[in-house]
């Protein structure tokens, strides 16, 4: 089974390889980057960028993939246009996780380090409570200086910052969730040290598609 992963920036490819690793091993993951969707990206998804990405969507099944992800947060919406285009299971970075945070509690952290994919997340994870009969309370962390620390220090000192922005959550939340894919190669530590369950946008897509192709 091929699962074809659409991702923006090159750092969510090793955590979503982890993921599936760990969720999904028999999966044939291809990975399929476009840098220029966030160079690109300007607080909207345009008409031009929406098509780009459409695009990149029929090129996956074109390429005989059997289910595909989208691994950039800020493109979700996308999927609700463009899921009538291919006839293979098309999950977006939100839809697994939220509903995974759902069944956990009401009160849920979510981390991101750009405001549209928090904003985002905020209105999918209210999506998925809203589909769940459930009312949830978000809890919103902006941490705009973690792909940084990523890129100039690496992955330790990443683990380092999201586990001040967990702790930080945790007194006042039922679970934590971490938005964005290029986290999910954290999930590990950050499980060990959380007083409150954490959840991958990453693993639960993972999850997510091995249902679906099950």
């Amino acid at each position: 089974m091929r699962v074809t992963m659409i991702h923006a920036i090159a750092e969510s490819i090793s955590p979503m390889r982890l993921a599936f690793a760990e969720q999904f091993p028999e999966a044939e993951v291809v990975n399929v980057l476009d840098e220029g969707l966030l160079f690109d990206f300007d607080d909207q998804i345009t008409p031009h960028l929406r098509r780009r990405m459409s695009n990149l969507i029929g090129y996956c099944q074109d390429n005989q993939a059997d289910a595909i992800g989208l691994a950039c947060s800020v493109y979700a919406p996308v999927v609700d246009s463009a899921k009538d285009l291919v006839d293979v299971p098309l999950v977006s970075s939100y839809g697994p996780v939220m509903a995974d945070a759902v069944a956990v509690g009401s009160r849920i952290g979510l981390i991101a380090s750009v405001a549209p994919a928090l904003r985002d997340s905020e209105f999918y994870l209210k999506l998925a409570a809203e589909e769940a009969g459930k009312v949830v309370e978000p809890v919103l962390c902006l941490a705009e200086d973690l792909i940084d620390v990523m890129r100039a220090e690496g992955q330790r000192s990443l683990e380092r910052r999201l586990e001040q922005e967990v702790m930080r959550l945790a007194p006042d939340v039922d679970v934590v969730l971490l938005g964005q894919f290029s986290f999910a190669a954290a999930l590990v530590d950050l499980q060990k040290m959380s007083p409150v369950p954490v959840l991958s946008a990453a693993h639960s897509s993972a999850r997510t598609l091995k249902r679906l192709l099950s």
